[in-house]
C-alpha cells in the first residue's frame, strides 16, 4: 500500500522473505526524497495498521523536526 501523507510518501507491504515467511516491509520518504524510515518486521500487524503508525511518525516529525535531524553533520 502506498500513501501520500502531508507531502511524505509512505509505503507498507507484506511479502514473502527469502526464508519463506511473511514479512512486513515499510518506508517513509520526506517531501525532498530523503529516506526517513526504512525497515521490516516479522509480525502479525496489518498493512493498514502499519500505515497508521507511519502517519503518526510523520506527525511527530512535523512537530519535533529536531528529533529527526542527522547527528553525523559534525
Amino acid at each position: 500500500m502506498k500513501v501520500d501523507y502531508k507531502g511524505f510518501k509512505l509505503e507498507a507491504t507484506r511479502e514473502k522473505s527469502l526464508g519463506g515467511w511473511d514479512t512486513l516491509y515499510y518506508t517513509i520518504y520526506t517531501p525532498s526524497g530523503f529516506e526517513l524510515v526504512s525497515s521490516f518486521e516479522d509480525s502479525e500487524e496489518t498493512v493498514k495498521d502499519k500505515i497508521q503508525q507511519l502517519k503518526d511518525i510523520v506527525e511527530d516529525c512535523l512537530i519535533n523536526p529536531q528529533d529527526y535531524e542527522d547527528d553525523d553533520k559534525m
